[in-house]
């Protein structure tokens, strides 16, 4: 609350904007499949995709010379700008290239474009992780090495953490011997919470979710 409006807040507002001036759109909702495909009128040729395994992941498909797909990480502020359209636009047909770019699209690995605001907080946490897992000289880091790992790890691969996680994280601070001792203090809270293990339980997880995708919608260059 006492950052700058973020995104979030900027699409809540808007979908209450929707909610006043066209109800019949919201009411909706709780009918539409499971997988929504549709194509509209753009400056472009793409196809955006929106698809959840475990968390959101965006994907930008486009055409490389009219032969070879590409895959382009797109974050959802981004792709939020190239979907948004009035309530009376009308929908256009499915291009001929639709279904090969989907099922590229299915097939491709998820990869997780992160905000600036979002990577300043995960640099700041990992900075602090290396920082604890390279201290050789607080003995009493010593338990915590196996969890530091898989916290580090986390950030770097899988994202799991939440940014109140993160950010506990990156308060962490050994510069004097108070400091030192409230961050010990929360390193303990936090292996409890968590669970020295917690990654492995994570990875199971994630390894067992289908991938499902919610939205994909083509831009078409008229």
């Amino acid at each position: 609350k006492l950052e700058e409006e973020s995104f979030y807040t900027k699409i809540y507002k808007k979908f209450q904007e929707i909610k006043e001036k066209n109800p019949e759109l919201i009411s909706k909702l709780d009918s539409f499949p499971s997988r929504v495909k549709v194509a509209r009128k753009s400056n472009e040729n793409e196809l955006l995709v929106f698809f959840r395994k475990g968390r959101l992941y965006n994907k930008r498909i486009v055409l490389n010379n009219k032969e070879k797909p590409e895959s382009v990480p797109i974050t959802l502020e981004e792709a939020f700008k190239k979907i948004e359209c009035n309530s009376d636009e009308k929908r256009l047909e499915l291009s001929k290239d639709f279904w090969d770019l989907y099922e590229y699209a299915k097939q491709e690995r998820e990869i997780r474009l992160i905000p600036t605001s979002e990577q300043s907080l995960e640099q700041k946490a990992k900075i602090t992780l290396k920082t604890m897992l390279y201290n050789s000289e607080d003995k009493r880091l010593l338990p915590f090495k196996n969890f530091l790992r898989n916290l580090l790890e986390d950030i770097e691969d899988y994202g799991t953490l939440p940014d109140y996680t993160l950010r506990r994280i990156a308060n962490l601070d050994f510069s004097s011997e108070e400091k030192s001792n409230k961050s010990i203090k929360e390193l303990e809270k936090l292996m409890d919470e968590l669970g020295e293990n917690y990654l492995e339980k994570e990875k199971r997880k994630i390894k067992n979710i289908r991938k499902e995708i919610i939205v994909a919608i083509e831009n078409q260059k008229r």
